[in-house]
């Protein structure tokens, strides 16, 4: 390596390893070319011994990566917004690696004649499914699934009633314009088209379950982005009092959404591994253990404060999220 005497960005003298000027790193390009790999991926994913500390914070001692990062003590740790961006591509390379679908539906028909009253009552109910078709006495249950295997997908060919009755819903979703203003009917008529292509894109993807993960792998993270500040803006709600900043909270938000993606990417690992996603409630227990221990840590309330705060986020959290996800399939549907 050359030793610089001077800046070769703006000329000052350097004094060390850094120029007092401009702050440009007193190096030259001179270098082994594993050096240079060295630099693009420490500059790219700051791969070094921050990562190995941030990971071991982030998931050993929960908030206390963010105590520290708020207190200023951070020349050890990763920037938070990097930190996400990583844990994001960790997630989806994860999922492409694999090959599972983030959602998959599967379809079962049942006769309900011949089953006992008592079940054929509880399947007419029907509370887990997301859509049943048949007549009186059969059921097609359409339900949705996480984190399944490319093997495990079930592709459905619908039948001459299921055609029927996905023909005479796109019947019924065509908006009647008559009466209408000329913005009015444009927007009417868009609407209705996207209804339509909704339930064709329904048909799809029973067909081809894996259609779906293109739309979804689009919208998931642009999703993540709006609720990461609208989880911010939660916990500031929570915790008005005594006065904290709305980027510390943001901060938090950050980090917790950043463990989220990297635990479902170790749970997506696993899924591929042994092939059943039944332990998932099992991560998502986890992780509220983890949240609640972490606002423990990090805003320093009291036990029984803590639990009542954590409560009150999560049902609040958890209907956004809902409603959030739930849109996204939407559009996800739409543009199979």
């Amino acid at each position: 390596m050359t030793v610089l005497p001077s800046c070769a960005n703006c000329g000052t003298a350097l004094n060390g390893p850094f120029c007092s000027n401009c702050g440009q790193k007193a190096s030259d390009l001179q270098r082994p070319i594993w050096w240079i790999l060295g630099e693009f991926l420490d500059a790219v994913f700051s791969y070094d011994s921050r990562t190995f500390r941030t990971l071991w914070l982030l998931f050993a001692e929960p908030g206390e990566f963010t105590r520290r990062y708020i207190v200023g003590q951070r020349a050890s740790m990763l920037p938070p917004f990097r930190l996400f961006v990583i844990a994001t591509v960790v997630f989806f390379v994860t999922l492409q690696v694999t090959g599972l679908a983030i959602v998959a539906f599967k379809t079962e028909t049942i006769l309900l004649d011949k089953l006992p009253p008592e079940a054929a009552a509880a399947i007419r109910k029907n509370p887990n499914a997301v859509m049943t078709v048949g007549d009186s006495n059969k059921r097609t249950v359409v339900t949705i699934e996480l984190f399944v295997p490319a093997g495990n997908l079930e592709r459905v060919a619908l039948s001459e009633q299921e055609k029927s009755g996905m023909a005479e819903a796109e019947k019924a979703i065509k908006i009647d314009v008559d009466g209408a203003t000329g913005d009015e009917k444009s927007w009417l008529r868009w609407v209705g088209a996207k209804l339509a292509r909704v339930n064709q894109g329904y048909a799809r993807v029973c067909a081809d379950p894996i259609l779906l993960n293109g739309p979804l792998d689009v919208w998931l993270p642009r999703l993540m982005l709006v609720l990461v500040p609208v989880f911010a803006l939660l916990l500031a709600v929570m915790h008005w009092w005594p006065r904290v900043y709305l980027t510390e909270h943001l901060v938090f938000s950050v980090h917790v959404h950043a463990v989220i993606f990297i635990a479902l990417a170790l749970t997506a690992a696993m899924v591929a591994i042994i092939g059943d996603s039944e332990f998932m409630w099992a991560i998502w227990l986890i992780l509220s253990v983890y949240l609640w221990m972490a606002m423990y840590r990090v805003y320093g309330r009291s036990w029984w404060l803590t639990t009542i705060k954590f409560v009150s986020l999560m049902m609040i959290y958890s209907f956004v999220l809902v409603v959030g996800l739930g849109t996204i399939f939407v559009i996800a549907l739409s543009e199979v």
